[in-house]
Formats: structure tokens, C-alpha cells, sequence
């Protein structure tokens, strides 16, 4: 299969190369990986890999779940650009508990992650904030979890879209770090669309988020009313905002998107 380019498993592992020479050159796309499968053994055959997709499934009977740790080889992967992790069962009965990984083991390459029930505490995003080229971040079923978070002027320069969905986060702060004046000390400096899903217990949006000069869209889904009417106001409470551009809020209901699709 040398010239195999595209592979999806669906939660399948795969086994160990039992060949030095095994290779798959040409393969760009591996989705519905196991964690078990992410081994240096396999990931270093790959070289040319772009996208990963990795499954996690947690044993329902075991009080705290650990799920291999699906990232200590990804430096065998200088051409990634999109890794995608998820547990397919999140239970927030179970301490899942997978180890952080240090910033040097995400490819400087990596341009869009999403990752989905793994409950990493917010104190560790730091990790995420660094990579150079990040362009997407998608934090899905408390794939971070925790009522607090900060964030800095200094975090995710390249960032252009973020989806938080389904957290319990409920207080969001910015952080500056006194180096740029107050109408430049806008976080995420690179972002144009926002989405926020299902997250109930978030109070608000960072003032300095409306800093962003590229920031075009503001979405909330099933927000909680103290966050839509931060949603809202974002546009209106700065001379900076409204002297150089129009950010478009978008207020929903899941309600709402299911009549429309029905």
C-alpha cells in the first residue's frame, strides 16, 4: 500500500510495523485512530502524515480512566497540520486523567486542533497558546475544564477561529501584560470568529476580545443571559470598537436551529 493516501479505521488499533522497512510514504490522512496505535513504531513510518484523527474510549467500570497518552510521539510528525482528539465517551463522573503534554511535542506546523472530553485544567492551555502557526482551536465536551480562565495578549497570535462548546467554564479574565497601550491590548490579535456553545455557567466576554481589529463574528448558542448581554454590549463599549470596525453578533438557540432544519 505504498501508495495509500487516505486511511480512516473508526476507532480500530493498528498493530506495530513488523518490518524496519515498513513505510507509508504517500499517507497524508489517518482518521478514527486509537490512542493505543499512536506509538513511535507506527507515527515515524508516517512520515508525511497532515491530519490525525484519534479516538479515546473510557472504561465505564474502572473509577478513574487512563487513556494512553497519544502525543509523546508526535514529533515524528513535522508535516502535520491537523489533529483532532476525542473521547468518544466522555463521562464527567470519571476522572479521566491523560498527561499534559509539554509544548516542544506539538508539531510547530500544527495549523488546527480540536480537542474533545479530555478535561485538561485551563492552566495548562499555555501549551496550546504557543504554537506559532495555530490558525483553528476547537475545545469541545469539556476538553478543557475548570470555572477560570486567563488569557494574555502574548497567547495565540495566529489564531483565526474558536469554538468553546459544552465546558463548565464561568469566569473568562485578560490578562495584559503593561506593554501596549489599553486600545491595543487586544487578545487573540489574529481572531474573526468566535463561537461559544452550551456554555451555560460563562458570565462574559473579555472586553479586550473586541480589541481584535480582525474580529468579525461574535456567535452564541444557549448562552446564559449575563453572557449574551456581554455578547451584545462587546460592540458598544469602546470608541475603539466602534471607530474602526463592526463586529456582527449572532445570538441562538438549539431550538431554533432545529426548526430550521426540520
Amino acid at each position: 500500500m505504498q501508495e495509500l493516501r487516505h486511511l480512516e479505521v473508526m476507532g480500530s488499533d493498528l498493530q506495530d510495523p513488523s518490518s524496519h522497512t515498513a513505510c507509508l510514504p504517500n499517507l497524508s490522512t489517518l482518521l478514527g485512530v486509537s490512542a493505543q496505535s499512536c506509538t513511535e513504531e507506527v507515527l515515524e513510518r508516517i512520515p508525511n502524515l497532515k491530519e490525525l484523527g484519534i479516538q479515546i474510549k473510557l472504561a465505564l467500570d474502572a473509577a478513574a480512566a487512563e487513556p494512553s497518552c497519544c502525543f509523546d510521539y508526535l514529533v515524528h510528525l513535522h508535516q502535520l497540520e491537523s489533529l483532532k482528539c476525542v473521547i468518544v465517551n466522555p463521562n464527567r463522573k470519571l476522572q479521566v486523567v491523560v498527561p499534559t503534554p509539554p509544548a516542544s511535542v506539538f508539531p510547530s506546523c500544527l495549523k488546527r486542533l480540536t480537542l474533545s472530553g479530555l478535561g485538561f485544567p485551563w492552566e495548562y492551555i499555555g501549551t496550546i497558546a504557543r504554537l506559532p502557526n495555530l490558525l483553528v482551536l476547537k475545545l469541545q465536551c469539556f476538553g478543557f475544564q475548570g470555572q477560570n480562565w486567563t488569557t494574555s495578549e502574548d497567547e495565540f497570535r495566529q489564531l483565526k477561529f474558536l469554538l468553546l462548546e459544552d465546558t463548565d467554564l464561568k469566569h473568562w479574565h485578560h490578562r495584559r501584560t503593561g506593554l501596549k497601550p489599553w486600545y491595543e491590548a487586544g487578545a487573540f490579535p489574529s481572531l474573526e470568529r468566535l463561537i461559544i456553545r452550551h456554555c451555560y455557567r460563562l458570565q462574559e466576554i473579555p472586553l479586550e476580545i473586541g480589541r481584535t481589529e480582525h474580529l468579525r463574528v461574535i456567535e452564541v448558542v444557549d448562552g446564559g443571559p449575563s453572557l449574551v448581554d456581554s455578547a451584545r454590549q462587546l460592540p458598544l463599549k469602546d470608541d475603539f470598537i466602534r471607530r474602526n470596525h463592526l463586529i456582527e453578533v449572532r445570538i441562538k438557540s438549539s431550538e431554533d436551529d432545529h426548526k430550521a432544519r426540520s
